[in-house]
């Protein structure tokens, strides 16, 4: 299949998948049968590149890439890449570089097939440079299909999502539930698309992890927060993520969720691509209005602001609903909120002027998983 094999990291492919089809909307993607790979009906290395610099599920894409079922004989595998190699030749300096997901593949040596792959190459003529390459050639060995992916690579490959110096625990205001910035940036892609596509805007920001990640993936984002404690630290938060140099477009500021025309920038009006919502349940934070009334006047709020097919993102937590991370949540299954009902959420949503449209839950611990629910502003009448 011509195009390109995206491949993604291990921690969620469901939502890897959803973070890649935001981010490259005209784009067709096609499943194969590895979870963590996607065929891409392009090969356009600028859209490639632009989901790369900030995508949190994606590792990689391999150029026309190739799958192969292992048999038990590398024969039919070297030949296989051989036939690549001569039908996709490249200039300058080649490395191959080898890994796996999840097992390993019984009988598979990734490092003897790199280094006889690493021979072929030399066998028509080209440079070997394990250091800073020119062009590498990645070969994934999947184990629970047993299926071998190989191509040349734009990306880093198997380097992790750089999120480890952002946990929230290392910044200078830290508060228990903050999430962590692999989901932030992912949920951040979801809700805005392409870099460009408008501003995001978290309405209820906390320690303000959403608006860190979108203001780092280079997006103009607003965070708003009634209590003026939160307000303090996320910008403390967002001045540290920055080193101290936090672009005028990124903003953080008092403001109520449920009015939100007073606190965004008049030239932002209509012009908002997304919208990141975790609630902060279990703590006060807009006097005794109840969950559900309090989301349902932001999503009211959120649709006077949204551009046209405008997104917005949901996180809640739920009832325990085990380890999915290869599939969606119907929305017509009996999902258990720990507040409100699913069926009176969906509702709200409707009438407040948003199609939900997908979702998907990610395991907190054994008794709390946490649903991500991603809607679409409907066409205004």
């Amino acid at each position: 299949m011509s195009g390109s094999l995206a491949c993604f990291r291990g921690w969620h492919p469901a939502l890897a998948r959803a973070e890649l089809a935001a981010l490259l909307p005209q784009a067709m993607l096609t499943p194969t049968s590895c979870p963590r790979w996607v065929w891409v009906d392009t090969n356009n290395s600028d859209d490639n590149q632009q989901a790369l610099d900030v995508a949190s599920g994606l590792q990689a894409f391999l150029l026309d890439g190739k799958l192969h079922r292992w048999t038990g004989d590398e024969e039919p595998l070297l030949a296989a890449v051989s036939h690549y190699l001569h039908s996709h030749p490249v200039d300058g300096t080649v490395k191959v570089l080898a890994w796996r997901q999840e097992q390993r593949i019984p009988g598979v040596s990734t490092s003897v097939l790199s280094g006889e792959i690493g021979g072929i190459m030399a066998q028509r003529g080209w440079s070997v440079e394990l250091e800073s390459p020119d062009h590498v050639l990645a070969l994934i060995a999947d184990g629970p299909t047993s299926t071998l992916a190989f191509g040349w690579m734009q990306g880093q490959g198997p380097v992790p999502f750089e999120h480890r110096a952002r946990q929230a625990t290392q910044r200078p205001f830290f508060k228990p539930v903050s999430l962590d910035p692999k989901l932030a940036r992912l949920v951040v892609n979801m809700a805005g698309g392409p870099r460009g596509s408008g501003p995001i805007v978290d309405p209820m920001t906390g320690t303000g992890g959403f608006v860190i990640e979108a203001s780092l993936s280079g997006r103009p984002c607003l965070g708003l927060d009634i209590n003026s404690e939160m307000v303090a630290g996320a910008s403390a938060n967002m001045a540290w993520a920055h080193d101290g140099d936090v672009p005028e477009s990124s903003i953080v500021r008092r403001g109520d969720a449920t009015n939100m025309e007073q606190a965004l920038p008049t030239a932002w009006h209509g012009t908002v691509a997304g919208f990141v919502l975790d609630p902060p349940y279990g703590r006060n934070s807009h006097g005794t209005m109840g969950s559900m009334s309090l989301i349902s006047k932001t999503l009211s709020s959120a649709r006077r602001l949204c551009k046209p097919n405008g997104q917005f993102v949901l996180i809640l937590p739920v009832e325990p609903m085990g380890e999915r991370l290869d599939e969606t949540v119907a929305l017509d299954e009996h999902v258990r909120l720990v507040n409100g009902e699913w069926e009176g959420l969906l509702q709200t949503m409707v009438e407040q002027g948003w199609n939900p449209r997908t979702a998907w839950v990610e395991r907190v611990h054994r008794s709390l998983s946490r649903l991500i629910l991603l809607a679409e502003c409907a066409p205004q009448d």
